[in-house]
């Protein structure tokens, strides 16, 4: 049956404004899901679309959102630079102005800015503040070119304006991420804070007054510091019962003493340092890497049992020399630790093999190890080795819990060969062993490094002439 050209229109009308007449919180809810530069071209759909920005959720501010180019295409004129930064500056003047402050959930600046952009910067930070935001980043990294010198002073960086945190719209903060900026609490600061995450990444801060604003933040579960300056003592008196993350890389600690009796992660890069993480801590995975050249095998085998006693799975990055021989320290164990990946750096005089063999002790400091990755990466003139030798100074003991054994980083070394065979002859629970000649860890002095093809055919030989599966034949035996 036709309709009519009324009825056909009257249907037409009723059918437009459907999604038009959604509840004011869904369609907010639709609109916080783009992001903000889709979300102002949405507005140009239709009129009663036109200021549904203004309510987004989300202002993350960029050189992509707002200038519509990467930092890659900038040009490096000077004159330019300050131009965009101009540009930039107005363009987030101009938004903000625009925005109801309302609904706000995230703030987000990433841009290099730095102290001669205080006004600005602290005006966007108390409309973050004054809108409840839950979270707030600001990321100033400076643009660093390939011909460029790269020189920054601290006294250059914008200072986050800690007063501001005294008002109410403070205690709505939930995350704090800080890069490239420098961190100064008034004397009069008394919080609280209920931050649960606290992200630093290159700030400068002082001990005092790290430790004055962790104590503030008595909800804090995840906390995050990366290459902050001048941190040497990091000392915190009042236990964090809610940490749950706690990350640590890249700071110059001499140092470390926390409280976190509830912790179940932890991640430290650095030098060999003292840690301490309470009486009751008990993570369950942790991950070391600890910086430098000179040998640390032992403070990984004397001295992280003592604070990550009870940690299950374990990634350690340390380096070994050669030339030293045992431990000058009992050894502690690792009680609950299941899983374990070492990643070694080996230094020293290939033909010298009781430093390598030292690595077969984690067989007694993990007792209930069920598998390994071993990683090493040979810095060493390289030495084939012919026919095995003697162990080095160890008492054969049966290990009957692990299973699995991976090594990568094989090139032959007389020491390398003692390690895999000891551990074979030890482990008598092992089902499975792989052997990969190529370096598969990642390398902090070349990289992703995978060796000379030399070297690799010389280890491939070795493991073939060595690990026959006939010698073992409960073990499945893989060589790459």
């Amino acid at each position: 049956m036709m309709l009519s050209s009324d009825k056909f229109t009257a249907k037409r009308s009723k059918s437009e404004p459907v999604i038009h007449s959604l509840p004011e919180g869904i369609m907010h809810d639709i609109v916080s899901r783009l992001t903000l530069k889709d979300a102002v071209r949405a507005s140009l759909v239709s009129t009663n679309w036109r200021r549904l920005w203004t309510c987004h959720s989300n202002l993350c501010f960029d050189s992509p959102t707002i200038l519509n180019r990467e930092y890659g295409t900038i040009s490096r004129r000077g004159s330019r630079r300050g131009r965009r930064r101009r540009r930039f500056i107005r363009r987030i003047n101009a938004i903000l102005e625009s925005h109801s402050g309302t609904r706000l959930r995230r703030f987000d600046i990433t841009f290099a800015l730095d102290t001669r952009h205080t006004e600005h910067l602290d005006r966007w930070l108390k409309f973050a503040l004054d809108s409840r935001a839950s979270e707030i980043a600001i990321n100033l990294h400076p643009v660093f070119y390939k011909d460029s010198v790269r020189s920054y002073e601290w006294e250059d960086t914008y200072t986050l304006p800690f007063h501001m945190f005294s008002s109410q719209g403070a205690s709505y903060i939930e995350s704090l991420q800080l890069t490239f900026a420098s961190l100064k609490l008034p004397g009069d600061f008394d919080g609280p804070l209920n931050l649960r995450v606290l992200d630093l990444q290159t700030v400068h801060v002082s001990e005092g007054d790290l430790e004055l604003l962790l104590s503030k933040c008595s909800a804090l579960e995840c906390l995050r510091l990366g290459r902050c300056y001048p941190l040497l003592n990091l000392k915190v008196q009042n236990p964090l019962c809610r940490l749950r993350n706690l990350s640590v890389r890249g700071c110059q600690l001499q140092v470390m003493e926390f409280s976190a009796p509830n912790l179940a992660k932890f991640e430290y890069s650095g030098q060999a340092v003292p840690i301490t993480l309470g009486e009751s801590m008990k993570p369950t995975e942790a991950t070391v890497t600890l910086l430098g050249y000179d040998d640390t095998l032992e403070h990984v085998f004397t001295e992280l049992p003592k604070t990550l006693s009870r940690v299950e799975i374990l990634s350690v990055n340390t380096c070994i020399n050669t030339e030293v021989v045992g431990f000058s320290n009992c050894l502690m164990k690792f009680t609950h630790l299941i899983k374990l990946e070492v990643t070694v750096s080996i230094l020293g005089d290939s033909r010298i093999r009781n430093g390598i063999l030292r690595i077969v002790s984690l067989l007694e400091v993990a007792p209930l190890l069920q598998r390994l990755e071993l990683n090493m990466l040979p810095h060493v003139s390289v030495g084939v080795s012919n026919e095995p030798e003697a162990y080095w100074h160890f008492q054969p003991c049966a290990h009957r819990h692990l299973e699995q054994f991976e090594v990568s980083g094989f090139i032959g070394l007389r020491g390398q060969l003692e390690v895999v065979l000891c551990i074979l002859d030890n482990a008598v629970a092992l089902r499975r062993m792989s052997i990969e000649p190529r370096v598969t860890a990642y390398d902090r002095v070349f990289g992703h490094w995978a060796g000379f093809e030399h070297n690799i055919g010389k280890g491939r030989a070795c493991a073939l002439a060595f690990f026959s599966p006939e010698d073992y034949p409960g073990v499945q035996i893989e060589i790459f």
